[in-house]
């Protein structure tokens, strides 16, 4: 990622609060990035674009007050990204390689959207919250058996040594990684499932997925 993208998100995304108050908006959502579940406010990590995240939730926070009320969620690893070609197969080789045995856990956008319209349509029930929001948590391991069982085929996956040259040339991608093998994730994906019943796990995300088509 360029570094100078976070940069960048960071001063539109203040700028966009700033907006949100000037003119009078009720409730604001925002979709940011887990970081270790209930650690999340209080831990930026050092991934930019997680950093740049993290400092507009706060600005999003200290600024609203009695303004605005507000929903953070804070999705996971996106399902979809094992859909978007080449990236999708850095990914999975990276998961593989890197991450290995750990559980890692997805979500997939619909659900990403389905959170969001619930907060906008019951903001009582949801404001003033940040909500970690993960679908499913498996191992590469477990990921290629639910692959091989919906589409007879392993996951999408490139040479090792591709993989590690991407996580090398790109520091912010492979400083995610290393987040992902020793911190991880952590939403509380039962509690999520009784805000709404139909969160799609990975095997039922892949189902309805084109890459289970023949």
């Amino acid at each position: 990622m360029n570094k100078t993208g976070p940069i960048v998100e960071q001063a539109q995304g203040k700028a966009l609060v700033d907006s949100a108050i000037k003119h009078g908006v009720k409730h604001f959502v925002y979709s940011s990035v887990d970081r270790n579940g209930a650690k999340s406010l209080d831990n930026p990590t050092n991934i930019p674009h997680f950093v740049s995240k993290h400092h507009i939730e706060h600005h999003l926070i200290n600024s609203a007050k009695d303004k605005m009320s507000w929903t953070i969620l804070r999705p996971v690893a996106f399902m979809e990204n094992f859909a978007s070609g080449f990236v999708g197969k850095i990914f999975a080789t990276a998961w593989r390689d890197v991450v290995k045995s750990r559980p890692l856990q997805l979500i997939s956008t619909d659900d990403i959207g389905t959170f969001a319209a619930l907060s906008f349509m019951q903001p009582h029930q949801f404001s003033g919250k940040g909500i970690s929001l993960a679908g499913d948590e498996l191992s590469y391991a477990q990921v290629e058996e639910i692959f091989r069982q919906k589409t007879g085929l392993p996951p999408p996956t490139t040479f090792t040594f591709m993989a590690r040259l991407v996580l090398r040339l790109s520091e912010e991608m492979g400083t995610m990684f290393n987040f992902f093998e020793k911190e991880g994730y952590g939403a509380d994906i039962q509690s999520l499932k009784e805000t709404n019943p139909d969160l799609k796990d990975f095997s039922q995300w892949l189902a309805s997925s084109s890459l289970a088509k023949p």
